[in-house]
């Protein structure tokens, strides 16, 4: 039977005692707040807690697992315990940091802010990467850390994954930290996947004019970037994808997120260059920015698969909604399903260009803006069944309140909300409850027959809606004339009150789907 024991581990406790402490295989090692992180790590065997108390914890040498699978947990939350990398002993060695020893997700750091990080080398001197956090060919779970601030002269400016790893962030908050080439948040690079849950990416930024960019994240050479239900906002990249830029054969699965008011020279929402696979779906992309091509989405000799997306309020040199361009770096294949474009600018191409030949975009069941003579076609363009032009009726699009003065000092911004206006029901995000408008969007039940209705809620028509929240438990109801019967019927598919052949068509269609079909 093994013998467990709470330690507290301070600066003023001889080492060779904290060693001894270490080998009674304690079940919780307390680091008090004079204490030392890594001597906790080092006292710690597989299975321990090692639990830390408030505190600016101001570093030397990085952070290391050394292997163990161990969670190292704050008692107070980020807000109160700060881990910061101060002038580091190895210039070459200054991520706040490192997971390098084979760790798996068992290795769980939780509650802290991350800062200061400089970055470290697995090539040279002169290439620093992950200044916050770095996993070199090992993996780990970050749970609630705020990942701020770190600045590296070269990628991963938050973290940084590289070589065959597969790490976890989970509920993050990773801000204002900068790269001097690429992936300013976050960049797995060179076989690794990195996963992102309920994560914030906001503020972040890669400086240089050429190379991968990717302000708020980049996934490149051979990697794989998962992100779901994560904000991304208000990223910038001197270069390429101000959000997210998916380069080299890499793979990125966007879903559930919004990717809103970032930045760069080209692209200002996503990006997938050279190879790259992109599959985006319930993502609303919104108030992008791009100087040159594509303001909300840019795929460039890659492919792209968007599903149940809003793309609205994306601004840009050409293409202010979707870019799909192959030139000599390779054939471009963008298919756009169930999704609104609608109130994209450029001067050329304001929802959608096709620009050359080799780029094949393929639509349907779509609301775009000016419908298809609207879009510049210089490849190939597969206009398919279900695409209309009508007003997709907007719960709010974003202004500026003026509060009734000609002072603009005192104007408000009233943000957006994509939610789609229903007589039958529109969720509101901010009253957490659903509203009823005195018009109905087009959009409702104008997806796709035979995708799944998924999560939405009834009554749903039985069929999909456009844009981000279809398929969703945030869908806007369907409205058949009058208000929705209060009463269940049995067999009722669509929620019209009545039970006759349209539910069992919808039935039908669905009948091979995974999800059943939600009841009322």
């Amino acid at each position: 039977m093994s013998h467990r024991t709470n330690l507290r581990i301070c600066l003023a406790i001889p080492m060779f005692l904290l060693a001894a402490a270490g080998s009674t295989q304690a079940g919780t090692i307390t680091v008090g707040p004079a204490g030392a992180i890594q001597a906790g790590i080092d006292a710690a065997n597989d299975g321990d807690t090692v639990l830390v108390a408030p505190g600016d914890y101001v570093i030397t040498e990085s952070i290391s697992f050394r292997g163990k699978a161990i969670t190292v947990v704050s008692e107070a939350g980020p807000d109160q315990t700060t881990i910061r990398m101060g002038t580091p002993t190895d210039p070459k060695r200054a991520s706040v940091v490192i997971f390098e020893n084979n760790e798996t997700e068992a290795s769980v750091l939780e509650g802290f802010t991350i800062t200061g990080g400089k970055g470290s080398s697995w090539i040279s001197v002169n290439y620093l990467c992950g200044g916050g956090i770095l996993f070199n060919s090992s993996s780990g779970t970050v749970r609630n850390c705020v990942i701020v601030q770190n600045r590296v002269v070269d990628s991963g400016g938050g973290v940084f994954c590289i070589y065959p790893c597969s790490p976890i962030l989970i509920d993050c908050f990773i801000a204002e930290n900068s790269a001097g080439v690429s992936g300013g948040g976050v960049f797995p690079w060179s076989g690794a996947s990195l996963t992102l849950t309920n994560c914030i990416v906001r503020g972040n930024s890669s400086l240089r004019s050429t190379q991968a960019g990717g302000g708020g994240a980049c996934c490149g050479q051979d990697s794989f970037l998962t992100m779901t239900d994560c904000v991304v906002e208000k990223n910038s990249a001197a270069y390429i994808g101000g959000g997210v830029h998916c380069v080299y054969s890499s793979i990125a699965t966007l879903t559930n997120c919004t990717i809103a008011d970032n930045s760069a020279l080209w692209t200002g929402g996503v990006a997938g260059s050279f190879g790259s696979s992109l599959t985006v779906r319930h993502c609303a992309i919104t108030g992008n920015t791009a100087q040159k091509w594509g303001g909300g989405i840019n795929c460039l000799a890659a492919s792209a698969a968007v599903t149940n997306c809003t793309i609205a309020q994306n601004t840009a040199g050409t293409g202010g909604g979707i870019v799909c361009q192959a030139q000599s770096y390779g054939p471009c294949s963008v298919t756009v399903t169930n999704s609104i474009l609608w109130g994209n600018m450029a001067p050329t191409g304001s929802e959608i260009i096709v620009r050359d030949t080799g780029a094949v975009l393929t639509i349907a069941y779509t609301n775009v803006a000016g419908g298809k003579a609207g879009i510049p076609v210089y490849g190939t363009l597969n206009w398919g069944e279900g695409n209309i032009d009508v007003d997709p009726c907007f719960a709010c699009i974003g202004y500026w309140d003026d509060n009734g003065t000609r002072d603009s000092s005192d104007d408000v911004w009233v943000a957006s909300d994509y939610h789609l206006k229903s007589e039958a029901g529109r969720w509101d995000p901010i009253g957490e409850s659903w509203v009823v408008d005195d018009v109905t969007s087009p959009c409702i039940d104008g997806g796709d027959p035979m995708s799944p209705i998924g999560r939405e809620s009834f009554p749903n028509g039985g069929f999909v809606n456009m844009g981000a929240y279809g398929g969703t438990s945030e869908a806007s109801k369907t409205y058949f004339g009058e208000p929705a019967c209060e009463t269940i019927v049995a067999g009722d598919i669509n929620g019209d009150g009545q039970v006759n052949r349209t539910d069992l068509e919808i039935m039908a269609l669905h009948w091979t789907d995974d999800e059943p079909l939600p009841l009322p």
